[in-house]
């Protein structure tokens, strides 16, 4: 294997001379780096990241945080970072936190240790305790946030989709179709940060002059690892055992909403016939179904993209538009048409 004292004797040159034409650092004469890169390609020369990391104080590496492996978004979410990490040199480690909010920022305490560059970071916590955390970090090290959790005038980077407005605009549909009782399938009380997809229920409900009603909004059992199908389906068990249940159903995640409808299908309720049903995030599993699932789009590996965009110009210290909220679009499919 060369050394980078191998390519600085081929090339002719000093090996302070072969790191300039590495890290890309102006002030080498054309030839110069020319002659180096030749050297590099003659010789099979790999430059290691662990030594330009103690010469550069940078390790050409990022962590994603997520708090579940099993969730199919942060799958999709990955996939995003990756595209444009690997195409500028970066690894990304993914890190799960496990959706516990004192492990999180104790495992977050470990990553700094390993030196990363930047960190996308994905909460279930927006508890006064973990916004403070977060927010001292993102001062100290290049942190892009992929929730809402921060306000548009905080000092902090973030991309995400617009739950609120999402939400708020399938109930509008909903209701245009004639379907007046409209329920909702909250997810578990510890993933706070995407009850404004709720929030966004809510409105939507107030909107059309339609009641708000306890009884058609059901929170899904809290579990160590959660399988959301099954989850689901004890959702529609729970609407199904209502003296009068609603017309709709709007899920929190697409997950909770296919169970939901594998289950009301399992016992003779059709979908859309007897209720409709709506998902969120557009996971590849949507589409895929019988009947297909209705379901508010986000760009999903687009958000990943934009976070590792973002991240690596800010460990460059580029400027860049760092506040990024995406729009979703709903997805009509067979569930509710």
């Amino acid at each position: 294997m060369s050394t980078i004292f191998d390519v600085a004797r081929h090339a002719g040159v000093s090996k302070s001379t072969v790191s300039r034409v590495l890290n890309g650092e102006k002030g080498v004469k054309e030839e110069t780096r020319l002659a180096v890169e030749k050297a590099i390609s003659e010789l099979g020369y790999t430059p290691s990241y662990l030594a330009q990391g103690i010469r550069t104080g940078k390790t050409k590496t990022i962590a994603m945080v997520v708090p579940e492996y099993t969730n199919i978004f942060y799958n999709e979410m990955f996939r995003g970072v990756e595209d444009v990490a690997l195409e500028s040199g970066y690894m990304v480690f993914v890190c799960n936190t496990e959706r516990s909010r004192r492990s999180e920022i104790e495992y977050t305490r470990e990553i700094l240790k390993r030196n990363v560059d930047g960190i996308i970071y994905n909460t279930y916590s927006n508890t006064n305790e973990m916004k403070e955390y977060l927010a001292e970090l993102s001062q100290k090290l290049p942190v892009v946030f992929t929730n809402k959790i921060f306000g548009e005038q905080d000092n902090v980077s973030y991309v995400y989709t617009d739950g609120f407005a999402s939400n708020r605009k399938a109930v509008h549909y909903l209701y245009e179709k004639g379907r007046y009782e409209i329920g909702y399938i909250r997810n578990t009380s510890d993933i706070s940060v995407i009850e404004d997809r709720f929030e966004g229920y809510c409105q939507g409900l107030s909107d059309c002059g339609l009641p708000y009603e306890e009884q058609y909004v059901y929170r899904v059992k809290q579990t160590r690892e959660p399988d959301y199908i099954k989850l689901g389906q004890e959702a529609a068990k729970y609407y199904e055992g209502l003296a009068k249940p609603p017309r709709a159903i709007i899920a929190a995640i697409d997950a909770l909403a296919i169970g939901c409808v594998q289950q009301l299908q399992r016992d003779g309720i059709s979908v859309p016939g007897d209720m409709s049903v709506i998902g969120f995030d557009n996971i590849a599993l949507s589409s895929l179904i019988q009947p297909p699932l209705t379901t508010i789009s986000q760009p999903i590996r687009r958000i990943g993209q934009k976070a590792a965009e973002i991240v690596i110009a800010k460990i460059d210290g580029k400027e860049v538009k760092d506040k990024i909220v995406f729009e979703g679009n709903l997805i009509l499919r067979e569930t509710t048409e």
